[in-house]
């Protein structure tokens, strides 16, 4: 059984459990989120290092809480390889100083299989933080669940949200999908307020022409996917929480965005 030991505790987030589940749960008892009665489908959190994006990341997963789901589909960009179409993981077993998370593989789904556009790959996926960073975050507001983590690269749009639609026609009521994306890199803090806007402002609207042209996040394609997805089986956005380094531990000379988005 492969099994993938967490690579960022001590970096990104604390590596003594105690410290870890403090912090996240200091984050959740901070954040407000006005109570959304329709069940959550997907997310949009970000993944930086915690002190920096976890305040944020917080609001999404809170609105996740009051509800149960058996499988979490994990979505975000490949910081360190090309990609082309999606990378999924080969590791059943992830791990973090909180615990171990049970992680679905390809041969989970036979449909997907034979699909030129998805892969396997442990190496891409050892040395990415977009999605290792969202696991503690879920073990502390959800049960007994598995994941899902794919790797999003270069795909056509409409063919890469065909296989999220798999997902969600085909799988139980009981799935999540989340999008781990920051926005604006290292801008101005003025001119990062403004971007990420523009940006939140086109996902809120569904509009994948104005996102794609005018949208800035590292997590672009897998952000473009959810929208092509939201619009095909009507969901609504919408933000829970918008700031953006300068805000939480950085300076302001160069900044990035974050954002919390749900969609139901």
């Amino acid at each position: 059984m492969l099994t993938r030991l967490p690579q960022f505790a001590g970096s990104f987030y604390p590596e003594e459990p105690q410290i870890l589940e403090g912090m996240i749960n200091d984050y959740l008892e901070k954040a407000t989120v006005e109570k959304i009665k329709s069940k959550l489908k997907a997310l949009i959190v970000p993944h930086a290092g915690y002190i920096y994006s976890g305040p944020i990341a917080a609001y999404g997963y809170k609105a996740i809480h009051p509800f149960s789901y058996k499988t979490v589909i994990l979505l975000g960009p490949s910081h360190n390889f090309y990609v082309e179409g999606f990378v999924a993981s080969p590791f059943e077993k992830w791990f973090t100083p909180l615990k171990e998370t049970e992680s679905l593989t390809l041969k989970d789904f036979s449909l997907l299989k034979n699909n030129n556009l998805i892969k396997e790959s442990d190496e891409i996926h050892q040395l990415e933080h977009s999605l290792e960073v969202q696991l503690p975050f879920l073990q502390i507001v959800l049960k007994d669940f598995k994941i899902f983590p794919i790797l999003v690269g270069e795909v056509d749009i409409l063919k890469g949200a065909e296989i999220l639609n798999y997902f969600l026609d085909n799988l139980d009521k009981e799935t999540l999908l989340i999008i781990s994306s920051d926005l604006s890199h290292y801008l101005k803090y003025e001119e990062a307020i403004k971007q990420d806007k523009v940006t939140i402002d086109a996902i809120l609207d569904l509009d994948l022409e104005r996102f794609l042209e005018y949208g800035d996040a590292c997590g672009k394609v897998p952000i473009a996917l959810l929208i092509a997805l939201a619009k095909k089986h009507n969901l609504k956005a919408k933000l829970l929480k918008a700031s953006n380094s300068g805000e939480t531990a950085g300076f302001k000379d160069q900044v990035v965005g974050y954002a919390s988005i749900v969609f139901y």
